[in-house]
C-alpha cells in the first residue's frame, strides 16, 4: 500500500471577523474532501484578509509547508482563496509547480492550472490598481 499524500487545508474570507462561521464551514468541507481522497492532513491555516494581500499569516504558513516539502497537496475551496490578483496567482502557481505540489478543490478536483483564467471564468479577478 502506498503512503498517503500529505495535504494542507487553507481557508480565507475577506472580512475582519467571521460572524457567520464561513471559515469553519470552509474548513469542514475541505477537511471532509481531503479525508475522502485518502490524504493525511498535516496542517490547516486561515486568513481573514483581502485576497490581494499575499503577506497573510495563514498563506505564509502554507507556503512554508510547500517550500520545506512538508506537503504534496494544497486543498482550497477555489483559486481566489490564494489571490484575486493576476500577478500573485501566477507567481503562486509557479511556486507550487517548482516544489511539485498540486492544488485541489471539492468543486474542481485537481486544479490543472492555478491561473488567472480560472479566476476570470469565475468573475473573481481583480487587476492591481495603478492609480487611485
Amino acid at each position: 500500500m502506498s503512503e498517503k499524500k500529505k495535504a494542507w487545508v487553507y481557508t480565507r474570507i475577506d472580512a475582519p471577523e467571521d460572524v457567520s462561521g464561513s471559515l469553519k464551514h470552509q474548513d469542514q468541507n475541505l477537511t471532509t474532501y481531503a479525508e475522502h481522497m485518502g490524504w493525511e492532513i498535516v496542517g490547516h491555516s486561515q486568513d481573514l484578509e483581502s485576497g490581494c494581500n499575499m503577506k497573510r499569516p495563514g498563506l505564509q504558513d502554507m507556503t512554508n509547508a510547500v517550500i520545506t516539502g512538508a506537503v504534496e497537496v494544497i486543498v482550497i475551496s477555489n483559486p481566489s482563496r490564494i489571490s484575486r490578483c493576476v500577478r500573485d496567482i501566477n507567481a503562486y502557481a509557479e511556486t507550487l509547480q517548482t516544489y511539485g505540489v498540486e492544488a485541489y478543490s471539492p468543486e474542481r478536483g485537481k486544479i490543472e492550472e492555478l491561473c488567472a483564467t480560472i479566476l476570470a471564468e469565475d468573475g473573481m479577478l481583480q487587476e492591481p490598481k495603478l492609480f487611485n
